[in-house]
């Protein structure tokens, strides 16, 4: 870390300058909004997804040079809200199995590449090596899915990874501006959570008619039926898993702030998550608890004990009631008899053809072979999802690629586990506690790729990038002496 956090932090840009950047971005951000407004009106017809995802990725290319800040919150806004935007288009214009409006959020992502032309040599020793045995099993099940999936499966799972970790080397190399990106991220957390989280629960009572169409015509019956309170809350997402992802990142790291409305926004997020029926997630988030409130600030922990209570007792009327109670509490009794419950019967068949499958293709199937790559390519039946996220990773990158993937993931870990300013800066906590937590769910499902591996690899962005603008001022310092020694230095002057 000392090789990248070398220098004191720079301020970021002010005055006339910075506000005219804003201003560019404001008129990007505003494009967008009356392109997705159109959209959602029914104006545009077949020709709305090409505008959405160009606006989205102009707004997106200028945000992310003249407005870093907002950049980041708006690829999070993308990844929360294009299925929703989805879903009603599909309404207005006919269900498509592969709408390229969802292409949106990764495109936006993939903007973040531009960070490694440009500043690539910053990031280097214990933080670079897991990026690249990552990047070499990814690359490696590229090549082999251009053999067995297609050029376009295999084109769009790549950067269906990529994005992701891009995005995370760079939060990392803009260490620099890691207060605004953290306020940023926040600031639309903050209105976000209650959004997306209320949108679950209204969408479980009420059932609009877009989510209807696209259960019904997406046959996805798994989630339940498209009755009211008949299927698990999916939100402004496409599935449960995803949307209770999204709800319990929000939850942790927003207990890890202080913010205004935040009990609210816990409660409801609380019920949303619950709303799910996701007991994978519900595990992932107590990890992630576990994490905010025994490795975080030891000021905030009692705080944050009255947050939970608070948090508990003012959503248990609402889910007392028999519409929410018995298909809640149902999941949760049938956590005692796993062995007779029908999902965890499937993901035992389908770990097994996985298991299978290694032992007779040790090469792996390649990129395209699972997730939204299988509906571009001419391969029939072929698996979305292993529901086994090791295996999967193995299954798809093969040996070779399987094992440069998680002596990447132990990386991570061993990086991680080398910071020790957790005790003083709460967010960084909050970033590793949700780390931690979607960690926790890689044998349940696929976290590297994806909208789920958009959180996950951002945590993980966000923790390093944390602890290096920690380190440079002083709080990541063990001698606090030392650090109180630093804090008195006359900071450095931004170059011109």
């Amino acid at each position: 870390m000392t090789e990248v956090a070398a220098a004191r932090p720079l301020a970021a840009p002010a005055g006339r300058a910075g506000r005219s950047h804003a201003s560019l971005s404001t008129l990007a951000f505003l494009g967008f909004a009356a392109v997705t407004a159109a959209g959602l009106a029914g104006v545009g017809g077949g020709l709305f997804p090409i505008a959405y995802v160009g606006s989205a990725a102009l707004a997106a290319l200028i945000a992310y040079y003249r407005a870093p800040a907002r950049y980041v919150s708006f690829v999070f806004f993308l990844w929360f809200f294009t299925p929703f935007v989805r879903r009603v288009v599909d309404l207005h214009n006919g269900f498509k199995p592969a709408n390229p409006v969802l292409v949106a959020p990764t495109i936006a992502t993939m903007v973040a590449v531009l960070t490694l032309f440009y500043r690539a040599k910053e990031l280097r020793g214990a933080l670079l090596y897991p990026f690249i045995l990552t990047l070499s099993g990814v690359f490696y099940g590229f090549f082999i899915g251009l053999i067995k999936a297609g050029a376009f499966p295999a084109t769009y799972a790549l950067i269906t990874w990529l994005g992701p970790i891009a995005f995370a080397m760079h939060l990392i190399l803009n260490w620099r501006l890691m207060p605004a990106l953290r306020d940023s991220f926040l600031d639309f957390l903050q209105w976000a959570l209650p959004v997306v989280a209320g949108y679950g629960i209204y969408q479980v009572v009420m059932l609009p008619a877009w989510d209807r169409y696209w259960m019904e015509m997406a046959e996805v019956w798994s989630i339940g039926l498209p009755v009211r309170f008949g299927f698990r809350a999916f939100g402004t997402m496409n599935s449960p898993g995803p949307f209770a992802v999204v709800v319990l990142i929000g939850m942790i790291y927003l207990l890890g702030a202080a913010r205004r409305g935040m009990m609210i926004s816990l409660t409801i997020g609380l019920m949303a998550l619950l709303l799910t029926r996701t007991r994978a997630s519900w595990a992932a988030f107590i990890v992630g608890l576990l994490v905010v409130q025994f490795m975080g600030p030891v000021r905030r922990m009692g705080r944050n004990w009255f947050f939970l209570l608070f948090m508990v007792t003012a959503a248990m009327p609402v889910l007392s009631l028999d519409v929410f109670r018995d298909t809640i509490f149902n999941r949760i009794a049938s956590l005692a008899s796993l062995e007779e419950d029908s999902s965890v019967r499937q993901r035992l068949v389908l770990s097994n053809l996985a298991t299978q499958a290694l032992g007779a293709r040790a090469e792996g199937e390649g990129l395209g072979a699972t997730g939204g790559g299988t509906k571009l390519g001419s391969v029939q039946g072929r698996q979305a999802s292993i529901d086994n996220g090791f295996l999967e990773v193995f299954y798809v990158l093969g040996w070779p690629g399987g094992s440069l993937v998680m002596l990447g993931l132990l990386g991570q870990l061993i990086t991680l586990a080398r910071f020790r300013d957790s005790r003083e800066d709460a967010f960084a906590n909050s970033a590793r506690a949700v780390f931690w937590a979607l960690l926790s769910v890689l044998f349940i499902g696929d976290i590297f790729s994806g909208a789920i591996g958009a959180m996950y690899w951002s945590a993980y962005g966000f923790a390093c990038s944390a602890h290096a603008y920690n380190f440079a001022t002083g709080k990541g310092l063990r001698s606090r002496q030392i650090a109180r020694q630093f804090h008195g230095r006359a900071p450095a002057v931004a170059p011109r």
